[in-house]
């Protein structure tokens, strides 16, 4: 994994590594920042009274932490275990997870093109963090294109061959919603205005199957939560407008798998 340059903020969530554990404090290595340490007091490991840290952790120990302090000039950070929230505990060793997806990436980039992986971190990583995070960058350019990557001045020798590698490996998780709609006309031309309010449907990109007159499966399959949702507002808004517009008696349920 990298190592970024910069130094963690106050109140930032880091992955730390356990190195030595004494009766005041237990010391770690900072595994996202280049040669930075941290220092747990003993009265942040617990809210209980521990008279044997090794209870709770050990050297080699991956663990979650809290920055309370940071000395940038020695590169130290004084953290804290107990006051660590579960929820961002979570989301942080996520994070930090995606960002190995995207840093295996370009290992295996290096590996097959035979690129040094230091001149990798000048040209991309380092032209990318800490102002964003690898993975994100990644998803954006899987999602809009290698457009994205030239933001970051990343040159077009590099970002042609890491558009590709994108495309093939990082395999984003997938997000979809599903609807049944049953619509139909009494008009006289009522399957003109019924096809013509499908294709309002499907103009929103959204995948149509004909399930049977008068019933249609709905579907939007997408690489981004917030996408999906907003999506699907506009769906089901769409289709409330247009079928007032063609006269269109409808229903519409959401289709759950079993």
């Amino acid at each position: 994994m990298y190592k970024r340059k910069d130094s963690p903020k106050v109140n930032d969530y880091v992955i730390c590594t356990v190195t030595s554990i004494s009766d005041v404090d237990v010391k770690v290595s900072l595994d996202e920042f280049e040669d930075f340490n941290g220092i747990i007091p003993i009265d942040e490991l617990s809210n209980k009274r521990i008279t044997n840290p090794r209870i709770l952790v050990r050297e080699g120990k991956k663990i979650v932490c809290l920055v309370l302090d940071v000395d940038a000039q020695n590169r130290l950070v004084t953290i804290s275990l107990k006051r660590v929230d579960k929820n961002k505990q979570k989301a942080k060793i996520f994070e930090y997870k995606r960002e190995m997806v995207a840093y295996n990436i370009l290992k295996m980039m290096s590996e097959k093109e035979n690129i040094d992986m230091n001149k990798l971190e000048k040209e991309i990583i380092f032209k990318i963090v800490p102002e964003n995070k690898l993975y994100n960058v990644f998803l954006e350019t899987y999602i809009n294109g290698k457009g994205v990557l030239d933001k970051y001045k990343i040159s077009k020798k590099y970002s042609d061959l890491l558009y590709k590698y994108i495309i093939n490996y990082l395999n984003p998780p997938k997000y979809e919603f599903a609807y049944i709609l049953q619509a139909y006309c009494l008009d006289g031309d009522g399957i003109y205005k019924v096809k013509e309010f499908l294709k309002k449907i499907k103009d929103l990109n959204i995948t149509i199957k004909y399930l049977g007159s008068p019933t249609y499966m709905l579907k939007y399959v997408t690489t981004s939560p917030s996408d999906l949702q907003k999506k699907e507002k506009e769906m089901l808004e769409l289709i409330n407008k247009e079928a007032k517009n063609y006269n269109i008696i409808y229903e519409i349920s959401k289709y759950e798998r079993d």
